[in-house]
């Protein structure tokens, strides 16, 4: 059970010295795990009764406090839906998916998690060449391992902005990924930029966050853990190329969207 500290936190020093006093953790770890303005993990629990006795003493503080299940991670409905175009109308916007269109009132978005995806990397994936000295071994390599040495070197994940629209009522997730999505005829051809603008505007409609902290966050930090360490399994890679997965930012997506949501309904 992962208990999350919300957006609201100010992050002043008053702040931290009473998230330590109620979590027993010092200032400066606190430091790290939690900033003012995103959601931040302040402690991880084996016992749902324990992650809940935390959330309480911190809510009764008047922190934003919601405790998320490990489970999101690995349930199989929290799938991705690829979003080919959206359309803003007054009082909703269409999704544009691959074999229909759905209406979504601007009220039924919970959050958008926009950032750079990277297919096929998994949870504690070391990179090439950054093994310990204590890994390698002390003998001249063959022909066929130095090819596979270059390939891998040279096969570095390549990324792609995305963005990920969490709803109120269901758990799938409408995904805007920038290789094939039709920003219409006002796309400049900065992609960075249009899917920013698009994404504001749709937040600034909805009234939602749009959160960008995937590359600071712990949350992010926890999900990108070996599954032994998180005590959690990532799904399998089932496909390669575009469609593979990210286990951190697919993980770091499902734990925001899942927060968010329980933020709105106890707010």
């Amino acid at each position: 059970m992962l208990v999350l500290l919300g957006p609201g936190f100010d992050g002043s020093d008053q702040g931290y010295q009473a998230l330590a006093r109620a979590t027993g953790l010092v200032p400066y770890d606190l430091r790290t795990r939690v900033k003012a303005g995103t959601w931040g993990l302040v402690r991880v629990f084996a016992d749902a009764g324990q992650a809940q006795e935390l959330a309480s003493k911190l809510m009764a503080l008047g922190f934003q406090v919601v405790v998320v299940d490990r489970a999101v991670l690995t349930d199989v409905e929290r799938r991705h839906v690829p979003v080919s175009s959206l359309v803003f109308r007054e009082t909703d916007f269409l999704l544009k998916l691959k074999d229909r269109e759905m209406k979504i009132p601007y009220g039924a978005l919970a959050c958008v998690v926009e950032g750079e995806v990277q297919p096929g990397r998994a949870a504690g994936a070391t990179a090439p060449g950054s093994a310990s000295s204590g890994s390698l071994r002390a003998v001249a390599p063959g022909g066929q391992e130095m090819q596979i040495f270059r390939e891998a070197q040279l096969a570095a994940p390549i990324g792609y902005l995305a963005a990920d629209l969490h709803f109120s009522t269901v758990v799938w997730i409408a995904r805007i990924d920038t290789r094939g999505f039709d920003f219409g005829p006002e796309r400049t051809g900065n992609v960075a930029a249009d899917l920013k603008k698009l994404t504001t505007e749709l937040a600034e409609r909805s009234r939602v966050r749009i959160d960008r902290n995937v590359r600071s966050s712990s949350v992010a930090s926890f999900a990108e853990q070996p599954a032994s360490l998180r005590g959690a399994s990532w799904p399998p890679v089932s496909q390669r190329g575009k469609d593979a997965l990210d286990a951190r930012f697919d993980s770091y997506s499902r734990i925001l969207g899942e927060a968010e949501r329980l933020a709105r309904r106890s707010g």
